[in-house]
């Protein structure tokens, strides 16, 4: 996986940096290198996977360092977190990302991102018709992906898994 260039700063770095300083904690050689591993890619991970991704790059961190570091960039607004339900919490960065929403697939595991005017302007205007004024929102639709849909082992999965859904 290439890894930014240490030449130039980026602007998550920037901001993240900024973040730390403000609340008096140091932008530390680990905390660089996961948010430079992080951001590499686009990606939703999890921290046990973001601690695979690290060895495999043999960059030191200890599982203490990521989950503390996690909970840094979360409150940095740099990184959201989400949860679908699976028992495992689910990581993305967001920063200079347009908002957009999830289509999980409760068989495989595999998350797609899209937008749709439609959806974003009827969430407008379910809002307004409510007295209110839509300040964020989250959307995420269950189902089974095209190469799962097919497979009656994740098609028998997917029913326990959607009926602790709403």
């Amino acid at each position: 996986m290439p890894m930014k260039s240490d030449s130039h700063t980026s602007g998550e770095e920037e901001v993240f940096e900024a973040y730390l300083r403000r609340q008096g904690l140091k932008y530390t050689p680990a905390r660089r290198q996961l948010l430079r591993s992080i951001f590499a890619v686009h990606d939703h991970f999890t921290a046990e996977q973001l601690i695979e991704r690290l060895r495999a790059e043999n960059v030191p961190a200890s599982k203490a360092t990521v989950y503390r570091t996690l909970a840094v960039m979360l409150a940095c607004g740099i990184l959201v977190m989400h949860d679908f339900g699976e028992g495992a919490r689910y990581y993305e960065h967001t920063f200079g990302h347009a908002h957009h929403d999830h289509f999980f697939c409760v068989g495989c595991k595999s998350i797609k991102e899209f937008r749709d005017e439609r959806i974003e302007a009827l969430q407008e205007e379910v809002a307004r018709k409510m007295g209110g004024e839509l300040l964020a929102h989250s959307l995420k639709l269950y189902g089974l992906c095209t190469g799962c849909r097919n497979d009656p082992t994740a098609r028998e999965r997917s029913r326990s898994a959607t009926t602790h859904r709403g």
